[in-house]
């Protein structure tokens, strides 16, 4: 039997060692922020753990036991065992033996220890630190969908940078639409033309869908230079035939109809790309006859009709 196996010997200088309450009211709230699903969890279900929300943060001495011996007794590879018994000692390192000492003793190649650096960084919140690890080229990037919607959504995280550094750094095959949306959104709020761009690597039903949630974001978000810009920055940039389609569609007879300053935001685009005559047919979509432009301000521009001008 290997040292790491025995638990007396792994806490050999606590055997009746328990997490503390404040440790474990820490761990619980760090779940309940992450959706109810923290990493160390993804991973012991990949050991073949079940419940493992019932197992971790183990309670009571008797219930780190039962989790030791729950990672000890599956079939996985030795330096998976170890990369666990790794996590659960960076929680217990203020009253045992350090977590990198046990990592020294047990050889743990370095790809698995950074990893593990990075994901109980990113469990317990510290999202930048976590990021410093979890870039590392020397890592085969692990749970990168669930990584990237944790930095998106995870209410403390409030760095709209973070997920687009992950993102190009990681490089992840994005395929999960909640991922795919949460992170469109970040992407969108960074650049609109970027959000564009990424939206058309997708096929048809999704492109479209991608494409109605960027107008969306951009009319309908708060009031202000940000929406300002990124009216100005929409309106005018290159769509294809089918974009050029769809925004159409959306605006006149879709769900964007009612979004704030939808019209002005179709009219503006005709006007731009020279589609003049396009106005007058499409007048009843809104209930007026009217064809000349609105004020910029019903989309919260602080610009000037004068600085429209056509990208084209």
């Amino acid at each position: 039997m290997a040292e790491f196996e025995n638990f007396d010997v792994l806490f050999a200088s606590d055997r009746s060692f328990a997490y503390g309450e404040q440790t474990i009211t820490q761990i619980l709230k760090s779940r309940r922020a992450a959706h109810n699903e923290l990493l160390i969890d993804k991973l012991l279900k990949t050991l073949g753990v079940a419940r493992p929300q019932d197992l971790y943060p183990p309670r009571s001495n008797q219930s780190l036991r039962n989790l030791h011996s729950q990672i000890i007794e599956s079939a996985s590879p030795d330096h998976h065992k170890q990369s666990l018994l790794y996590y659960i000692l960076k929680d217990t390192q203020d009253h045992h033996t350090t977590s990198s000492n046990f990592a020294r003793a047990a050889f743990l190649p370095q790809k698995y220890r950074v990893f593990i650096d990075g994901i109980w960084l990113l469990d317990r919140g510290d999202f930048e630190n976590a990021l410093g690890y979890l870039t590392e080229p020397v890592l085969i990037p692990t749970f990168p969908e669930e990584i990237l919607y944790l930095l998106c959504t995870h209410p403390n995280q409030q760095d709209d940078k973070l997920p687009l550094a992950y993102y190009y750094t990681v490089s992840p095959a994005v395929t999960s639409p909640r991922v795919t949306e949460a992170f469109f959104a970040k992407l969108a709020m960074n650049s609109v033309t970027e959000a564009l761009s990424w939206s058309r690597q997708y096929d048809e039903p999704r492109h479209r869908k991608l494409f109605e949630q960027l107008i969306h974001l951009v009319l309908g978000g708060p009031e202000g230079e940000n929406r300002a810009r990124g009216s100005v920055e929409l309106i005018h940039l290159p769509f294809s035939k089918e974009e050029e389609a769809w925004f159409e569609a959306y605006l006149t007879d879709g769900e964007g109809k009612h979004l704030h300053g939808a019209k002005d935001a179709y009219k503006v685009r005709t006007v731009a790309t020279g589609k003049c005559n396009a106005i007058a047919g499409r007048s009843d979509a809104y209930g007026d006859k009217s064809d000349h432009l609105m004020e910029w301000s019903s989309l919260g521009s602080s610009y000037e009709q004068g600085s429209m001008t056509s990208a084209r």
